[in-house]
């Protein structure tokens, strides 16, 4: 590998507003010109009802159970609006999707008792399952508006837990076609773009009229986090040019890398 494997490309990511900076800097420490089109935005707003439910018999659940690190942003934050000590939470073990996840967890100095080998929601399920007698304990599953009800029925039907759902934040389409930085995409193009969620390839297909690069443009390369936006690459009939093993900073650039040498 050359010191700037990725000098003079374009890469693209597609996160959320200021959730791609570890990102951003991996790829131009490798020599890439790197520009955001936020497909999607996160909004922190639980139902208050099942919140309040929630906090008032949280030291009843025994595993709690993170899809995503935005789960874990958006529970300890109304978490610490009803208590001041962590220790509130009582004596549940944690469980995380993914190293991304359980980075966010030990923000606040917690954790994870089990973080999933594969990042998606299946594989945390079966290792729960088989790793950890959970038939008649209570679990919170903390997740978004998006998530998959496969996660809670494995829980419930397959290990036989008593689970309880709480959606902490939401994921909306956010449209860019106006933007600086969509006007430069559609007039360049890019060398690679980077999925980094199923929800972000979905905007990319709705917003596909105002993000269509011009005649003799570039057409970027598509790169995925994790199998299951590979998959939604897919579906969408986009060619998918490689995956991140997982979601972090260096796996990431490496993908972009892998996919531009091909």
């Amino acid at each position: 590998m050359s010191k700037l494997p990725l000098r003079d490309r374009m890469v693209v990511l597609t996160r959320p507003e200021g959730r791609g900076a570890d990102w951003k800097e991996a790829l131009a420490d490798a020599g890439a010109a790197v520009s955001e089109l936020p497909l999607i935005a996160i909004s922190f707003e639980p139902d208050d009802a099942v919140l309040s439910e929630v906090l008032d018999g949280i030291n009843q659940y025994d595993w709690v159970v993170f899809t995503s690190a935005n789960g874990v942003r958006g529970f300890f934050d109304r978490f610490f609006e009803r208590f001041t000590d962590i220790r509130s939470v009582g004596g549940a073990r944690f469980a995380c999707v993914g190293p991304a996840t359980e980075r966010q967890l030990r923000a606040y100095h917690l954790d994870s008792d089990l973080t999933a080998v594969q990042a998606d929601a299946r594989a945390l399920g079966q290792e729960l399952i088989e790793k950890h007698d959970i038939e008649n304990q209570k679990v919170l599953l903390v997740t978004g508006n998006l998530n998959s009800p496969e996660l809670p029925r494995m829980l419930s039907d397959g290990g036989l837990a008593i689970v309880d759902v709480l959606k902490v934040y939401g994921t909306e389409e956010n449209p860019v076609g106006a933007s600086p930085e969509a006007a430069e995409f559609r007039r360049r193009g890019a060398d690679a773009i980077v999925f980094a969620s199923p929800s972000a390839v979905e905007s990319f297909i709705h917003q596909a009229a105002s993000l269509r690069p011009e005649a003799g443009a570039r057409q970027p390369k598509a790169v995925a986090v994790g199998p299951t936006t590979a998959d939604a690459v897919r579906r969408a009939g986009i060619p998918l040019a490689a995956t991140a093993s997982a979601p972090t900073a260096a796996a990431v650039r490496d993908a972009v890398i892998a996919a531009l040498a091909s």
